[in-house]
């Protein structure tokens, strides 16, 4: 590990075939050594979490302290998408709101860069900030993803997250390749959730396979500010270990305290002990990562 350590200090992105030599290393903490190294690099001691209220398309919940309202209802055609998004505006009123994942709102335009660029104009001037995750898994290869993301910052609307939707462990790496190339040609991520949301049933991925894909997303993608880890669906114990591992920002904390377990239990001060539990410091950010 000691002759990526230079490499990594002086803020330079591995190459794929230094990533997959990483990879396939048995030293765990070696690796988990040079990520939580980028990690300082890229914030310091600082580990960001954001507060999200989720829109699935059912009744509407309560914004609570939401610092991003997302919509994560699938439209079935342009006007639900628009209906959703002035909806949801009403509600968010100055939060920001984000909606969608950018490879549905291409399959509305049919596939075609303009007809996309032309739908992210209507969504923003309908009260939509940004697409709330472009999972890298549903926008075709690289060099066509890249000009995905470009056709939807042409029609005004923000590209902030990268997400993987599904994906086994051998399709991780060119993922996260892809997400750094998305980022070299639009500068436009400001986070990249690298762990996807579903695993493949047969083949599913362990927790040493899930920090490995941790620190060789933050090694890698050296220019998106934050790496980020789902707390609703990868938990405390996970999020804590990513910290070490390279990770610097936890999304989907609950908007919306539970009164019945109290102060200390509220959904904000859990999520800032478990930070700290991980000898972090942390800070909370809104829907644009400020």
């Amino acid at each position: 590990m000691r002759e990526f350590e230079a490499i990594v200090q002086a803020g330079t992105p591995l190459t794929r075939a230094q990533a997959e030599a990483l990879l396939t290393s048995p030293d765990l903490v070696g690796l988990g050594m040079l990520g939580e190294l980028a990690r300082q690099g890229a914030s310091g001691d600082r580990v960001t979490y954001g507060r999200v209220t989720i829109l699935s398309g059912a009744r509407a919940p309560a914004p609570g302290d939401a610092g991003e309202i997302r919509i994560m209802a699938e439209p079935a055609s342009t006007e639900d998408a628009r209906r959703l998004v002035r909806e949801a505006a009403a509600l968010a009123g100055a939060v920001p709101l984000t909606g969608f994942s950018l490879g549905d709102l291409l399959n509305l335009a049919g596939s075609d860069h303009l007809a996309l660029a032309e739908l992210a104009r209507v969504l923003r001037q309908d009260g939509l900030g940004a697409v709330a995750e472009a999972a890298m898994d549903t926008l075709g290869d690289t060099d066509h993803a890249i000009e995905v993301v470009r056709a939807a910052l042409h029609g005004g609307l923000d590209v902030r997250r990268a997400t993987i939707a599904r994906a086994s462990i051998d399709q991780r790496l060119e993922l996260i390749e892809r997400a750094a190339a998305i980022q070299r040609e639009t500068s436009a991520l400001k986070a990249f959730a690298p762990l996807p949301r579903l695993d493949p049933a047969d083949n599913p991925a362990t927790g040493y396979d899930d920090v490995r894909t941790i620190a060789i997303a933050r090694l890698m993608c050296r220019s998106i500010p934050f790496i980020q880890v789902d707390w609703p669906l990868y938990g405390p114990k996970l999020a804590q270990v990513a910290i070490a591992y390279g990770a610097n920002d936890i999304d989907g904390i609950s908007a919306v305290d539970t009164a019945q377990l109290g102060s200390r239990r509220s959904p904000r001060e859990d999520i800032e002990r478990q930070i700290r539990a991980a000898f972090a410091t942390p800070v909370e950010r809104d829907g644009r990562y400020a």
